[in-house]
């Protein structure tokens, strides 16, 4: 279920108000106010929602650009008992399989998901 978010507030919306307010009376100004606080709110709720997704993003990068240097670390130490052909065809499969995990991961996140 998609959630509308109301329209930001804007400098014109603040002049109506404010032009509403001296024509309407008193009368009308706790519903004006409330109207656009309510649009504030929801327009500073939506940002924030934005900034922490972009933090989760990053933090994922993050951590998968340290995992994959620590995992290269270790499968290069692992192989070493496999003799020098062995072990090079261990590494360089490994660092295939560590490149294409980090490309499908920028890829992923280039597309917005």
């Amino acid at each position: 279920m998609a959630t509308r978010t109301a329209p930001p507030v804007t400098p014109d919306d603040l002049r109506a108000a404010v032009a509403a307010n001296a024509e309407l009376g008193r009368d009308y100004e706790d519903a004006l106010t409330d109207s656009l606080l309510e649009r504030f709110d929801a327009q500073v709720q939506h940002r924030l929602r934005q900034r922490t997704t972009t933090m989760l993003h990053d933090a994922v990068t993050v951590l998968i650009a340290l995992g994959s240097i620590g995992l290269g670390v270790v499968f290069v130490a692992a192989s070493d008992g496999l003799g020098a052909f062995g072990a090079t065809v261990a590494t360089i499969v490994a660092w295939i399989g560590i490149a294409v995990v980090n490309v499908a991961h920028a890829r992923a996140r280039s597309r917005g998901g």
